[in-house]
């Protein structure tokens, strides 16, 4: 019996992390990047993990959705609701590499305006390659970016 737990313990797949912080650096936003499926209590640890870490108006969070197979609509309410508060009180939050499967989650959650609101979306320049938000290179760096959202 003990070599069948071993055996069944062995052949288990390896978790992966539910979210990882790339830093800050060259006048790039912190990038938080999500992974697998999230279910409510990932979520909430991930809307927990932001609110500890961005606190200051002067930071700007950039959460990457880009690794997310799926995401549990009935949480999404509580999690769209909670950034947008948490954006009006705290560090400038844009969410990133949303694929159109999870745009649909979001929307069958009724936060498909307050996602559009919070979604990056940078202008093709002729690049051809994706561009992380407020990065230097694009346009005239952060500053040139901020200036061209409402407050």
């Amino acid at each position: 019996m003990s070599a069948t737990l071993h055996e069944s313990r062995m052949t288990a797949p390896a978790e992966r992390p539910t979210y990882q912080w790339e830093s800050a650096n060259g006048g790039t936003a912190a990038t938080l990047k999500l992974y697998g499926s999230l279910g409510a209590r990932e979520i909430a640890l991930v809307v927990e993990t932001i609110a500890e870490r961005a606190r200051s108006p002067r930071e700007v969070v950039s959460v990457d959705f880009a690794g997310v197979d799926h995401l549990d609509f009935r949480a999404l309410h509580e999690f769209a609701q909670r950034m947008t508060r948490h954006r009006h009180r705290g560090a400038s939050i844009w969410f990133v590499g949303l694929s159109p499967y999870v745009r649909c989650l979001f929307d069958v959650a009724g936060q498909g305006a307050v996602v559009r609101q919070l979604t990056w979306e940078p202008e093709d320049h002729g690049r051809g390659v994706p561009v992380r938000p407020f990065s230097e290179g694009f346009a005239g760096g952060a500053a040139a970016a901020w200036d061209r959202f409402p407050r």
